[in-house]
């Protein structure tokens, strides 16, 4: 199945995961799935360069995510080992005939870069080599309903002319011991960002702290790393009390130190937030500015201005214990952007009412409901905040004046099939996210890559749109990427 545009206006609307876009004679439109997943074709070889995510250096941006679909997964959905799957750009976008896919198990956890997705990875160019790496957690031993939180060790899948090889092993990371001289437990994959400015990309590693208190501990290491791992320089940076995940900040247009959110842990609840302003210091003396609550998470420049900023918000996660299903008016719902640059103290943030939750009459949510991005759909400069919701869809939600709107515009509807696994009777649960953004036809402007998967808990993306936020360019299965 050849992946192309989809010239069907009518494919604006919802696109069913078995090609329900047709053209007048009634033949399924380009981007349609009649087909499962196409055959895996050569990745075009590239010749290096510094664009972001562009793992083989070809020029344009690749599409990756974690996955744990296989299609003899148990009959309640539940996921099993991940496994990592790169889906190239191309001029016509995310090509789904190039692409890596990693045995199942290889690598556990990607990196958070941006908007905070557990499993879209984030990528770096580590060794300065111009192709862009992915720093993973291996040796993967998820948790309950495959909780991010593992026993992993951080390792780097190395990017080339061709993109990473499946075949090999991601390498190591070297990890210098805490303040015993034994290195604790990582709680996250490694973090890319150029967090002292230099130019090189760094690494932040999350550890629990290797006395066992009810501490961890952030450990910054500086690139370029060569190809054993080892980076230039390494500094820590205690942490109090507990860390859930670190999400840094994209390269911006002006370069410059990429702020770094450290979303602490929580036991359902929306977990408290702290904004490292990182810099050429040590580590230990980064300002920390504290942030409302919020699962979801996105940098962007939202109003334009080439500073970096950063929406928080509330993704719909509660306690699920008695009385403690509730969240303060100030986070219930909302999601709250503050503006770059960042100083001393928090800016105030611009409160965002988000759609009230299907669910919002139960009193303890432990799936999350929300998923966000951050988008520049037409090249202005400016992101839109892409605000998805099950059962409702996804909202563009743009700045103007200080507030942000839809302009009245629908939402975004993308649904997958009434006789797939969720079900007729579940059309909330058939809804696409919003996944992640990125110029993957290198146009000058981003595209939003909506998902859907068929498990209970979110993990498993099969089925994709890509959309300028008017039109689709483009759909495709992974389903049998893996087997």
């Amino acid at each position: 199945m050849p992946f192309g545009r989809l010239a069907v206006p009518a494919c604006v609307g919802a696109i069913l995961l078995t090609g329900a876009c047709a053209g007048a004679s009634g033949a399924p439109a380009a981007g349609s799935s009649e087909e499962s997943a196409p055959g895996a074709s050569p990745v075009p070889e590239g010749r290096g360069g510094d664009v972001a995510d562009d793992v083989n250096g070809d020029g344009f941006p690749d599409l990756l995510f974690l996955s744990s679909y296989t299609e003899d997964e148990d009959e309640d959905g539940l996921e099993g080992d991940m496994r990592l799957v790169v889906v190239h750009g191309s001029r016509n976008g995310p090509e789904p005939t190039t692409r890596a896919v990693f045995e199942a198990g290889v690598v556990g956890a990607g990196a958070s870069v941006g908007g905070g997705n557990r499993l879209r990875p984030g990528t770096a160019d580590l060794d300065g080599d111009g192709y862009a790496d992915i720093p993973v957690l291996t040796g993967f031993s998820p948790g309950s309903l495959g909780a991010s939180v593992s026993t992993g060790r951080p390792g780097i899948v190395w990017g080339g002319p061709t993109g990473p090889d499946p075949q090999e092993e991601p390498g190591p990371v070297s990890v210098p011991g805490g303040s015993s001289g034994v290195p604790g437990s990582p709680v996250a994959a490694p973090t890319p960002g150029d967090f002292d400015g230099d130019g090189h990309a760094d690494l932040a590693v999350a550890v629990d702290s290797a006395t066992g208190a009810d501490a961890a501990e952030l450990v910054v290491l500086y690139g370029p790393f060569d190809r054993e791992g080892e980076p230039g320089r390494t500094a820590r940076r205690p942490v109090d009390p507990w860390i859930g995940g670190l999400v840094a900040a994209p390269a911006g247009p002006g370069g410059g130190p990429a702020p770094l959110l450290v979303r602490h842990g929580s036991d359902g609840e929306q977990p408290a937030n702290t904004l490292l302003v990182t810099g050429p210091g040590d580590p230990a003396g980064w300002d920390a500015l504290e942030l409302l609550p919020g699962s979801l998470s996105a940098f962007g420049d939202f109003d334009g201005d080439g500073e970096t900023d950063v929406a928080v918000g509330d993704d719909g996660t509660r306690n699920d214990e008695p009385g403690h299903g509730t969240e303060p008016d100030e986070v219930d719902g909302r999601m709250n952007v503050y503006r770059g640059p960042f100083g001393t103290q928090a800016p105030e943030p611009l409160p965002e009412p988000l759609p009230v939750p299907l669910t919002a009459t139960e009193p303890s949510i432990s799936y999350h409901q929300r998923t966000v991005a951050a988008c520049d759909l037409d090249g202005d400069g400016a992101d839109t905040l892409a605000v998805g919701l099950a059962g409702h869809g996804v909202d563009l939600l743009d700045e103007d004046g200080g507030e942000f709107s839809a302009a009245g515009a629908p939402p975004l509807v993308r649904s997958g099939p009434e006789d797939g696994p969720r079900g007729a009777d579940s059309p909330a649960a058939r809804t696409a996210e919003a996944f992640a953004c990125a110029d993957h036809d290198a146009d000058g402007s981003d595209e939003l890559v909506l998902a859907y998967d068929p498990g209970v808990v979110r993990s498993a993306p099969v089925r994709w749109w890509v959309t300028d936020g008017d039109a689709d360019e483009g759909a495709f299965d992974s389903g049998d990427f893996g087997g």
